[in-house]
């Protein structure tokens, strides 16, 4: 029988599982990071944080992720849960941080696109959680992840890196109408009509996403427009009608010599016919005036809308432009004005010239209709952290919950790279320093000192690894870990190998993880690492609670195993020799049986079993 059927026995001892077995993953500044500095999180399916985190502590960990992802989960954590657990971090020496739940703080949704009902009900929610985080540590800044989206939109801005050249093409960009919250797509498609004067015919038209943007721009309006210059146009035809009937009434009536329809009407001497005449012109003279009438109120109606349209994003001479109009069009606006001109012809003509005017300058101003949904959602996001940061400031002061972005995994989703962070980071905390100082009870200086404290970012490494079914290099990777490096104040420790969202412990995907911490600090990064290791979890430690990821972490981070120092976990991970090696049971329980590898086949008299008797190596004396 060949060797390869025998166990071969332990790994040698002082052998490293992973590479670089010195330093922070091999790391040239020789940070060694202790199992003090990582943390792990919690199964936050279960609303019972209680149990969680006690287990967690049990196993010598000493710093916890608590929290709830789903919003229902979160919920049903008793009012005193937190309470209790701020206790036991009291007892324990354990520290905490806290993820809140996936709430999408910009509300925008594949579904219904953005209405401000939905961001304003994200914002009471999300405040729902932080309020109740600060029960967690309330003498202290609780550090809070929240996701900078989690809203689900698929290639909403699909960036692929062509290999020949190495540039990142966009090849399509979802777009929203801010007016009405509905989401646009705009996607790479093949066009031949040339778009300028060089160009060759036959070639293809290179897609460039801001002309197609710019041109849906331009025929949206012009749509809109026409929508209203056609009520205006038929409001210009019937009351020109309208002037030739009162001509032709007039002259009749002048004919007799008569002042008006009433003198004419009782004059004996008049032909029945022409009477007749007279009136049913003077009844399609009244009906022609209430058509125009509906018209202009219609015209109306369309240039009030346009007119908000247009102001929201105009610049400051545009805004001179369409407060003259504005002003212009005061003496006519309100019901009862509208009511009186609407009976007057040539007031309503008159009123007719002044929409005109304004369909004049709207045509020459011509607003942005759409945004790319990225920039529109950077600008939510960052209202609604602005807002929640300077609430929890005014509520607790200088104790207030830290509110730590996350970048969302890399996939069908908005928000997802170092650059984006950074911009919702850098709004959010302008929107702080805009609330702050608007009462007038703090300076600008410490304001902005505060939010660069209550407001910054969760980077999870294996979220922006994903980026790597887009083409993204390492060196990608690092350029976006750079980005929002000044703003990091939390790290979520999960491994993949960028295509899917798994999350193993670290050193087991590709994960750039090394160099990732260089960007982070002079040091590697300092603050709170937590071990994010869902489909660990669920594979090989169902529940966490056996084999959980937290010791694999350390082997790949050549953690120290003790204080003082000496062997590594990376180098000591299998000192016990046993069978284990940390993805489950590797071989069947009849080979230790046959090779001798345990006693149940010994001998009684070599320690074997004794018939229905526990070992000999178990204290129970022979019988």
């Amino acid at each position: 029988m060949g060797s390869e059927y025998l166990y071969g026995g332990s790994i040698y001892s002082l052998t490293p599982n992973y590479k670089n077995p010195v330093g922070y993953m091999g790391n040239p500044i020789g940070h060694i990071a202790s199992s003090s500095e990582i943390g792990t999180s919690v199964d936050t399916r279960t609303a019972n944080q209680l149990k969680e985190v006690s287990e967690q502590l049990n196993s010598g960990i000493k710093i916890v992720e608590v929290g709830g992802l789903d919003p229902g989960v979160f919920d049903a954590i008793p009012r005193d849960h937190l309470k209790e657990l701020n206790r036991l971090a009291k007892v324990t020496g354990a520290s905490f941080t806290f993820h809140g739940p996936m709430i999408d703080p910009t509300g925008i949704s594949a579904e219904q696109g953005w209405t401000k009902l939905s961001q304003e009900m994200a914002e009471r929610q999300l405040w729902n959680a932080i309020e109740r985080s600060h029960d967690l540590k309330p003498d202290g800044n609780i550090n809070v992840t929240l996701h900078a989206t989690t809203a689900g939109l698929p290639g909403s801005e699909l960036m692929v890196k062509d290999q020949a050249t190495g540039e990142f093409k966009l090849k399509q960009v979802i777009i929203i109408d801010p007016a009405t919250g509905k989401l646009h797509k705009v996607s790479e498609e093949e066009k031949y009509f040339p778009t300028e004067e060089k160009q060759k015919i036959g070639e293809r038209v290179p897609f460039k996403p801001q002309d197609e943007i710019d041109k849906l721009n331009n025929d949206v309006w012009s749509q809109k427009l026409s929508g209203l210059t056609y009520y205006t146009d038929r409001a210009e035809s019937i009351l020109g009608e309208i002037q030739n009937q009162k001509t032709d009434i007039d002259k009749t009536i002048q004919k007799y010599n008569e002042k008006n329809w009433e003198d004419f009407k009782k004059n004996p001497n008049i032909d029945q016919n022409d009477k007749d005449a007279v009136l049913g012109t003077i009844k399609t003279y009244n009906r022609a005036i209430n058509h125009g009438a509906i018209f202009v109120k219609d015209a109306y109606r369309n240039i009030k809308e346009l007119y908000d349209d247009v102001y929201k994003n105009a610049t400051e001479n545009e805004k001179k432009r369409l407060n003259n109009f504005a002003e212009n069009m005061l003496p006519y606006v309100g019901p009862d004005k509208i009511d009186k001109i609407s009976r007057d012809p040539q007031a309503l003509r008159v009123f007719t010239d002044k929409i005109e005017e304004g369909v004049k300058i709207l045509n020459e101003i011509k607003p942005k209709m759409f945004e790319e949904i990225k920039g529109f959602a950077v600008k939510k996001s960052a209202e609604t952290f602005g807002n929640l940061a300077f609430k929890a400031y005014e509520k607790f002061g200088f104790t207030a919950p830290i509110i730590s972005i996350e970048n969302h995994p890399a996939y069908n989703s908005l928000l997802t790279t170092g650059d984006d962070l950074k911009a919702v980071i850098e709004k959010s905390q302008d929107n702080f320093v805009k609330l702050a100082t608007a009462k007038g009870e703090i300076s600008e200086s410490e304001a902005r000192a505060q939010a660069k404290k209550l407001i910054g970012a969760t980077w999870d490494v294996g979220h922006i690894n994903m980026l790597k079914k887009y083409g993204y290099t390492d060196e990608d990777i690092i350029k976006q870990t750079e980005a929002v490096a000044p703003f990091v104040k939390k790290v979520h420790l999960s491994d993949n190998f960028g295509y899917e969202h798994t999350e193993l412990p670290m050193g087991m995907g590709n994960v750039p993880i090394q160099q990732i911490m260089a960007k982070l600090g002079e040091k590697g990064f300092e603050g709170p690492k937590i071990v994010e290791a869902l489909s660990w979890w669920q594979h090989f430690s169902p529940g966490g609670k056996v084999n959980p990821p937290f010791v694999p972490t350390l082997q790949a981070f050549g953690a120290p195993m003790y204080n003082s120092g000496g062997a590594n976990w990376n180098q000591m991970y299998s000192v016990p020799g046993g069978y284990f090696g940390g993805f489950g049971t590797m071989l069947p329980e009849q080979n230790f049986q046959m090779y001798g590898a345990g006693f149940s086949s010994l001998p009684q008299e070599l320690g074997g079993q004794m018939a229905n008797k526990d070992s000999r190596f178990s204290g129970t004396p022979m019988s």
